[in-house]
């Protein structure tokens, strides 16, 4: 695939696809949440720039989880050369090896989440968004919601059995397609 193959949409809707599994990936590699979300953009930055090396007819997928590996490995050179505490090579590259075939479906799975929180009843729903989109703490989200905290931890165990539930179902059926 050379980027006279593919308009730039083709390669922006590429890249845009696999946003969500490229973010978990760099997190199960780095453990700051606010450093993966820059090396998703450098990761985002390379995978443009190269897109001419890619070869069409392989996985996009895999190319680009590669990119974001060398792109984490990079991103702790230069905390290294900062004195800031940074994983070596070897452990970066052992969860890496870990962490792809654990995220093998995980646009499906991502997909059937999404459908499973809309068919929550709607105070539930927006109880999940409070927690885990704006994460909220549950002792603030019982302030606005005039709940206690212990019935809001059983109101998040009760949709969380059932989300895993219906996504378990979802994928059985083939219906999470993103």
């Amino acid at each position: 695939m050379t980027r006279d193959q593919n308009s730039p949409a083709d390669t922006i809707r590429q890249i845009s696809l696999h946003q969500a599994s490229l973010l978990a990936y760099i997190l199960t590699l780095h453990p700051d949440r606010s450093e993966t979300q820059d090396i998703l953009q450098e990761t985002n930055v390379v995978l443009w720039q190269k897109i001419g090396e890619f070869r069409e007819g392989t996985n996009f997928k895999a190319w680009a989880f590669r990119i974001a590996y060398l792109q984490t490995l990079a991103h702790f050179k230069r905390a290294r050369r900062g004195h800031w505490l940074g994983f070596s090579s070897e452990l970066v590259e052992t969860l890496a090896n870990e962490a792809e075939p654990l995220l093998t479906d995980f646009e499906q799975r991502h997909g059937a989440l999404r459908h499973c929180v809309e068919k929550l009843q709607e105070n539930d729903r927006e109880i999940v968004r409070a927690h885990y989109e704006t994460e909220l703490s549950l002792a603030e989200i019982s302030a606005e919601a005039g709940r206690s905290v212990g019935a809001l931890k059983q109101v998040l165990f009760r949709v969380r059995r059932a989300l895993r539930a219906c996504i378990e179902r979802q994928l059985a059926e083939g219906v999470a397609n993103v």
